[in-house]
């Protein structure tokens, strides 16, 4: 098996898988930060991930993720 293949293969698939990511995050276009940000969340990409696809700190994807969940979690909330 040729390993030096194989890890030139797999290095070109995470570089696909990015560039949709990127394409994607674009296609948004106005959506906030933290939408987009929860969408790529969602596609399975980790908040450093993230914050290199959208140019921003993984610290900020994940303050952004925490709103978005706060922000859902408080409007199902009843008295």
């Amino acid at each position: 098996m040729n390993t030096n293949g194989d890890k030139r293969l797999v290095e070109a698939v995470e570089r696909i898988g990015k560039i949709l990511a990127s394409l994607y995050a674009f296609q948004m276009g106005d959506v906030d930060q933290g939408e987009k940000a929860k969408h790529l969340s969602r596609c399975g990409f980790s908040n450093v991930e993230i914050a290199e696809l959208l140019g921003t700190t993984p610290n900020t994807v994940n303050v952004a993720l925490h709103k978005t969940r706060k922000g859902k979690k408080k409007g199902k909330r009843t008295k």
